[in-house]
């Protein structure tokens, strides 16, 4: 049929974006960030639990984080939790420098195998251990424009464990709730400068009248000085 392959799949050949022997320096990196996988309690809040990344479910209309086009960018991520987050990044590839975690290997023995890892492999899922962290690095050369990253869970994800990136040189998008502060501080500083501003008028207006009302008595004084001196 019209647009099927010509030819079996395992006689393909199949062309990698990158080159495999293309690995990332250290001085290549330009920025480090923090990535904290967490989950909610809040038996009062749907859905339950609660997923988060840096503290925030997810929200499309939101920029959590940016990269410049070219820019090589290490990330700590931190699980918070006792179960595992695969992170998994769209359309970029990783490698992973270091992992860790807080519980005892030798309690379990498959954590031993799950922070196996060879640092100059590329990668696009990695498992961030229970209690851990891992550290990758990433290199953002092929696309530019605004993806994501998440935990591969799908009920995670699903429920909140998703944030975006924004490569290239971000929109200027302006969230009013995330500056109520800097809101309500401009406010409050228009208030009382207009309070001030009509606090000198009004005692400039009270001095001009009083001014007039003197040079009134000072002339009418005059006057009956001279009728009574003619």
């Amino acid at each position: 049929k019209e647009g099927l392959p010509t030819v079996p799949i395992e006689q393909m050949t199949f062309t990698p974006g990158y080159d495999p022997e293309e690995t990332i320096d250290a001085t290549q990196i330009a920025k480090t960030e923090t990535i904290v996988f967490s989950m909610g309690a809040n038996r009062d809040q749907a859905p339950f639990p609660q997923y988060y990344i840096n503290g925030k479910a997810f929200d499309g209309d939101r920029l959590d984080f940016h990269a410049e086009p070219g820019q090589a960018v290490e990330y700590i991520l931190i699980n918070a939790n006792h179960n595992v987050h695969p992170f998994h990044i769209h359309v970029n590839r990783f490698q992973v420098k270091e992992m860790g975690s807080e519980l005892s290997t030798e309690k379990y023995p498959v954590l031993k195998e799950l922070m196996n890892f060879h640092p100059d492999a590329w990668r696009d899922t990695v498992v961030v251990p229970p209690n851990g962290r891992t550290r990758v690095w990433v290199q953002y050369k092929e696309y530019t424009g605004k993806t994501l990253f998440h935990c591969h869970f799908l009920a995670h994800e699903d429920t909140g464990m998703m944030a975006t990136l924004f490569i290239g040189p971000p929109d200027v998008v302006f969230d009013w709730k995330e500056h109520i502060p800097l809101l309500t501080g401009m406010a409050i500083g228009v208030v009382a400068v207009s309070l001030i501003l009509a606090t000198v008028t009004w005692f400039r207006s009270e001095s001009e009248e009083s001014m007039k009302v003197y040079y009134s008595s000072v002339a009418a004084m005059n006057n009956l000085k001279s009728k009574t001196l003619d």
